[in-house]
């Protein structure tokens, strides 16, 4: 009975992985006059997942990005861990990484040693986005927790108290991050494919 499930929950995950592959995410911003102080933000996408820059309000940059903690942080990159992390929940990380000196996105290279396939840049209520960047913010400034650095993704990572799972993974967190932000993201962004649409 118990092999009978295992096998169930493979082909479950199999059939929504080949569902969602033809998936999009159109990912469309506030309308401009809307905006009373709007400022520049970037979605980046890495190919496999995405990330999060905003502004800093003392200049530069600050990018924020969430991941499954053995994968991203540890290292732990082989099938097995893959497949463990999207059938049942595992510990997950939140990274950041702060640019000083990066303004403008032909720089953003500087803060993605993972590589950028694309740079989507949006506009977003001041207010909003310094809203987002204080919650994520806080999970860095909470008592007892340490960060750890990951040279492989230029970011610091602390634990986040949400689990990382096929239901709740760095795309869908990063989706959820921009709608905090009054964009609209429709269609699915767990394959981190996506689509700028002009309000």
């Amino acid at each position: 009975m118990g092999n009978r499930r295992g096998w169930l929950r493979w082909l479950g995950a199999g059939l929504s992985m080949l569902l969602l592959a033809g998936c999009v995410a159109r990912v469309m911003p506030p309308e401009p006059h809307s905006l009373t102080r709007p400022v520049d933000v970037y979605l980046l996408d890495h190919g496999r997942h995405a990330s999060l820059v905003l502004p800093r309000e003392e200049g530069g940059v600050v990018r924020y990005s969430y991941g499954e903690w053995r994968w991203y942080v540890e290292g732990h990159r082989h099938f097995p861990a893959g497949i463990a992390a999207m059938l049942w929940p595992t510990a997950s990380g939140l990274g950041r990484g702060e640019y000083p000196q990066i303004e403008s996105p032909d720089q953003f290279h500087r803060l993605a040693p993972e590589g950028l396939d694309e740079v989507y840049p949006l506009r977003a209520e001041a207010r909003r986005v310094l809203s987002l960047r204080r919650r994520l913010d806080g999970h860095f400034e909470r008592a007892g927790v340490e960060s750890v650095t990951s040279e492989e993704f230029g970011l610091e990572f602390v634990p986040y108290p949400r689990q990382y799972s096929a239901v709740h993974q760095s795309n869908l967190v990063v989706a959820r991050w921009l709608r905090a932000l009054d964009v609209k993201v429709l269609g699915s962004s767990w394959w981190s494919r996506w689509r700028l649409e002009t309000p």
